[in-house]
């Protein structure tokens, strides 16, 4: 049969990250149906640095959409990939990294370098040509198999599967707002559209006053430490973590007088008090003595918001031709504040008849929903860095949302289930797959963070957090001294942040031990110490753009936490001036 490789041409580059794995499986076990094994991540090891793998000829496959990837970051993956999977497993005769697009010289001329470096495998790379030119040589019922898409014979294309489906959320309100009056300037897909909805029309109102969202306001508390208690009895207490630095004292809920006087302007907090929503689910206040960067040592309290997300259904037009959205079948709720199982009245909404051109990207928002008090956690399997205006970085990311159990919607949502495409008068049916927090876009918007270095002392093998050092402004020299306690056998200075620390020298005991010593984010310095042992500690922090903010303190904790339970499988990576 014939049929226009085009087809097969324009399902790979459009295949994003989680779907072109899947793609690979597919066409790997139709080429090495006896041998192929498909991996996936999972547990504490994640996928060993291996998609898959041919357990007989020990053939080891990467894939990897690098579609509006950066060389640099491209580059890196494929070489983290190659010593990851060399290490984690034997006999390694071929290492093969797949992508759905061309890569450019640079990276060509880097995989180049690798095959001098490692001379006892062979290292291929797949590019969406070379998956063309093998699938075109196989029976169409295996094309159909692995593009998942019926074929009709002499180029005449079925509009069915053609339109590719995907969310994204967010949390940064700013971007949220961008969305609502329809400004994708910044948007992470290209070509995009956005229709426009009731969901759309409430996230407008409700941001519209607003340009900038804070979910943590810091302010000296009024009540000192002492009858801090006195003052507020219904107010949790918690103990002090034996050696170890102590990231919050108390916990309460405000009234909803102290909300609306110390919380003024946050749209969201108006539209909950206004519908009469209990302060609980509002806001909650935390206390501690501020010792961080710049920290003045004040007893403070920390007035903590519910963190705000925007959820989006992208739909791309993957054929070659215009086609006509018709309506979309899906379950809708709206309500003030709800869980996500009230969203169960079936309707049918129909979409504005306007041509979608091939490649354009329709962006329909979905809802609005308010996370709890503690975020949920972001872990990520692949970034797209993006630059945006003024120093911000923006970042496209793929992977999983561990989410709370407090997530509540607020305002009117949709779960969609079926889209209805309009093609010469005909129909079409595309199953729209459910919106999964284990495979999701998001996008992450920041400036650059002006933080201090972390240090850790080793008690007994456990990892124990002393709190920030060289705690100045940026670019500033500090010294640091104290003597190491009882049972401490390492001290570990940590750069978790996107800065550099700069160590002039350490000295144990007056003796200098190193000097010009560096550390970008994700790197660390130790040492090991000795009960009664003098340090002393010279050095500084450089941020790596002109604006900047201070991390706040419940991310901050959050990161903390996060590297003293990956410090036993992290590598050490020091670097001098």
């Amino acid at each position: 049969m014939k049929y226009d490789l085009k087809i097969i041409d324009d399902y790979i580059k459009s295949i994003d990250f989680y779907n072109f794995q899947d793609f690979c499986d597919r066409l790997l076990l139709t080429l090495f149906p006896n041998d192929y094994t498909p991996v996936r991540a999972g547990g504490r090891n994640g996928d060993m640095k291996n998609d898959g793998y041919c357990y007989l000829s020990r053939k080891f496959f990467q894939a990897h959409a690098t579609r509006g990837e950066s060389a640099r970051s491209t580059k890196k993956k494929i070489k983290e990939d190659l010593i990851g999977c060399l290490e984690k497993w034997s006999d390694v005769k071929e290492f093969i990294y797949i992508t759905n697009d061309t890569l450019l010289g640079e990276v060509e001329n880097f995989v180049d370098e690798l095959r001098l470096q490692f001379p006892e495998i062979t290292i291929r790379t797949w590019s969406q040509k070379i998956l063309i030119e093998k699938i075109r040589g196989l029976d169409v019922r295996d094309v159909e198999r692995i593009i998942d898409r019926k074929i009709i014979p002499e180029k005449s294309v079925s509009y069915k599967n053609l339109i590719s489906t995907k969310f994204l959320i967010t949390d940064n309100f700013n971007f949220i707002k961008e969305v609502s009056n329809l400004d994708l300037s910044n948007f992470p897909f290209e070509n995009g559209l956005i229709l426009q909805n009731n969901i759309l029309r409430f996230t407008k109102t409700l941001t519209k006053s607003q340009n900038y969202r804070n979910e943590i306001i810091t302010k000296k508390s009024k009540v000192r430490r002492k009858k801090y208690l006195q003052k507020f009895p219904d107010t949790k207490v918690f103990p002090k973590p034996k050696n170890e630095y102590q990231w919050k004292i108390h916990e309460r809920i405000p009234s909803f007088e102290e909300i609306r006087k110390k919380i003024k302007g946050d749209c969201i907090t108006s539209y909950l008090i206004e519908n009469n929503i209990s302060s609980d689910k509002i806001a909650k206040i935390v206390t501690y003595v501020e010792d961080g960067c710049i920290g003045s040592g004040d007893f403070v309290e920390d007035f903590l918001l519910r963190p705000f997300w925007g959820q989006y259904l992208i739909l791309k037009n993957l054929s070659n031709e215009v086609i006509e959205l018709n309506n979309i079948e899906c379950l809708t709720h709206s309500d003030v504040l709800y869980r996500t199982s009230e969203i169960n009245t079936l309707d049918i909404l129909d979409l504005p008849k306007i041509p979608i051109e091939p490649n354009q990207n329709v962006i329909i928002p979905i809802g609005i929903f308010l996370d709890d008090f503690d975020k949920s956690e972001k872990e990520l399997k692949h970034s797209i860095n993006q630059s945006n205006s003024e120093e911000q970085y923006q970042i496209l990311n793929f992977g999983k949302i561990k989410k709370t159990d407090n997530l509540e919607y607020i305002g009117p949502s949709i779960i969609p289930k079926n889209l209805s495409i309009k093609n010469k008068g005909l129909e079409e049916i595309k199953l729209i797959h459910h919106f999964d927090f284990d495979n999701v876009y998001w996008v992450d918007r920041h400036w650059g963070y002006g933080s201090c270095p972390h240090l850790f002392y080793k008690y007994n093998s456990n990892l124990k957090y002393q709190g920030e050092i060289l705690n100045l402004n940026p670019d500033t020299i500090k010294q640091e001294n104290f003597i190491i306690p009882e049972n401490v056998s390492e001290i570990i200075i940590a750069e978790l942040e996107k800065e550099i620390t700069y160590i002039n020298f350490i000295k144990i005991n007056d003796k200098i031990i190193c000097n010009n010593v560096f550390l970008n984010e994700g790197d660390y310095y130790s040492l090991k110490v000795k009960k009664y042992d003098r340090i002393l500690i010279e050095g500084f922090y450089k941020v790596l753009t002109s604006k900047y903010i201070t991390l706040q303190r419940t991310f901050k904790h959050k990161i903390i936490e996060n590297f003293k339970k990956k410090y036993a499988q992290q590598s050490t990576v020091v670097k001098t001036k």
